[in-house]
């Protein structure tokens, strides 16, 4: 598959009416052009992959790992000097278990070199950016086949809530060239949200289309999803009843979804919610199999094991497919809680304390994991806010920003409904009218 394909699509199919779209989407992903072979090859992997013996797993995962490695070794002028300087040669890999002889890989190691060092001139690909909301970007390219494989595993993760390729979703995220706050996208039949524009807009404007589209999913950041739903509660739009008839499930990605503010959601919309847990980078990909916050990884997508570093367990994932630019034994550097059971290859994860960047230090110099500072702790106030947020400027200090549901709520004690037992933290309080967002629009629990 080209690039340009993926710019066709992005320029030229983007703006189809309705009716177009909507049949569109009624054409099995596995018959589409372009995307349609990668497509039914992994969707055919999964269920394969699934029917395995555990030797037989292993086998699956070593022969794209090692094939990939050989690969980066011989076409690749990073991978062929670092593999050299820690003198390994992908060509001594036999079984399963020579994976781990394998140098791991940060992102500050390949932020040494330049993006030409690190692809392969042989493969077409298109550039991608992340890492800005951790404040450390970092530019790769991703190879134009990785949308096939991609839709792929994604379907199989909506289809826990029930959805179908031929549902209408409501997307909330933070693209910034949306017009008239609500906009079909026939490429990939969806009403996108300008989160910019005032909750009150998007909601007049979504009541008034909305029996003309008959969307039945919302996707997107779980924050901007959860902030909509509370406002129409709070301030009794209409929206709300044609959403808690219509909608079967909400579909959160791109953050750590906050489960009390979830719960109180999939309440409001009688629906249930399914997350997943990814990278752009596209080297690993899990999601909620059977209970919620409980992630397990697609070993189809690629290779995801865990490994100890300084006393904790960190997520290391290696891509299959992205010839362009592999990503091999990459430490995302998220600290989880693994649990590898009867198996040699990791089965499931918590996300045990967020993010590496996500922690502020106390006053002894011991680090605080915000995941489980503001989500493992019953916070009263989540009872009257829709966001929270940290920020530390020096170590034993903090504070704590938080907007609240209702513009009406009467004076609170924000210090006497935040839970700061047994924390060496001086902590300080501060309403905001809005969250603090990044550039995309995401919402981050620890503000720069």
């Amino acid at each position: 598959m080209s690039s340009n394909f993926i710019k066709v699509v992005k320029n030229k199919f983007v703006n189809l009416p309705y009716p177009i779209g909507k049949l569109i989407s009624i054409v099995p992903y596995r018959f589409r052009p372009v995307v349609g072979k990668v497509y039914k090859q992994r969707k055919e992997d999964i269920y394969t992959f699934s029917k395995l013996s555990e030797l037989e797993k292993q086998a699956f995962v070593f022969s794209r790992v090692k094939k990939i490695a050989l690969y980066a070794y011989e076409n690749i002028s990073f991978y062929n000097s670092y593999y050299k300087a820690c003198g390994f040669n992908p060509n001594d890999l036999n079984d399963f278990s020579d994976l781990e002889k394998i140098p791991v890989i940060t992102k500050a190691i390949l932020q040494k070199y330049s993006i030409t060092q690190r692809v392969s001139n042989d493969e077409t690909g298109y550039i991608e950016n992340t890492g800005g909301s951790s404040g450390k970007p970092f530019e790769l390219m991703i190879q134009p086949s990785s949308v096939g494989h991609e839709w792929a595993h994604m379907h199989v993760i909506w289809a826990k809530v029930g959805f179908k390729v031929s549902d209408l979703r409501i997307v909330f995220s933070g693209r910034s060239n949306i017009k008239n706050v609500i906009e079909y996208d026939s490429a990939r039949h969806q009403l996108n949200v300008d989160t910019y524009a005032g909750w009150n807009s998007v909601a007049d404007k979504l009541f008034l289309i909305f029996d003309s589209f008959n969307p039945s999913y919302i996707h997107g950041y779980p924050s901007a999803i959860f902030d909509f739903i509370l406002w129409l509660q709070s301030n009794s739009h209409p929206l709300l009843h044609k959403l808690k008839h219509n909608i079967r499930g909400l579909l959160l990605g791109s953050e750590y979804p906050n489960p009390i503010l979830r719960q109180k959601v999939e309440e409001l919309l009688c629906c249930d919610s399914v997350s997943w847990y990814g990278h752009t980078e596209r080297c690993v990909l899990a999601y909620e199999k059977f209970e919620k916050q409980k992630y397990y990884p697609f070993q189809t997508y690629g290779f995801t094991e865990s490994i100890e570093v300084e006393n904790s367990l960190q997520l290391v994932a290696t891509s299959y497919y992205n010839f362009k630019h592999p990503l091999i034994r990459y430490n995302t550097e998220d600290i989880i809680e693994g649990e590898k059971e009867k198996s040699l290859l990791l089965e499931s994860f918590l996300v045990s304390h967020g993010r590496c960047g996500e922690y502020i230090v106390d006053s002894k110099g011991n680090k605080v994991f915000l995941t489980a500072f503001i989500f493992g702790r019953h916070h009263k106030l989540f009872d009257y806010s829709s966001f929270i947020q940290v920020k530390q400027e020096q170590p034993g200090q903090a504070i704590v920003y938080y907007v609240l549901r209702k513009t009406n709520v009467d004076q609170i004690e924000p210090k006497n409904l935040f839970d700061s037992k047994n924390i060496n933290l001086d902590i300080t309080f501060c309403e905001l009218k809005e969250p603090i967002k990044t550039v995309s629009g995401k919402t981050p629990l620890l503000v720069s």
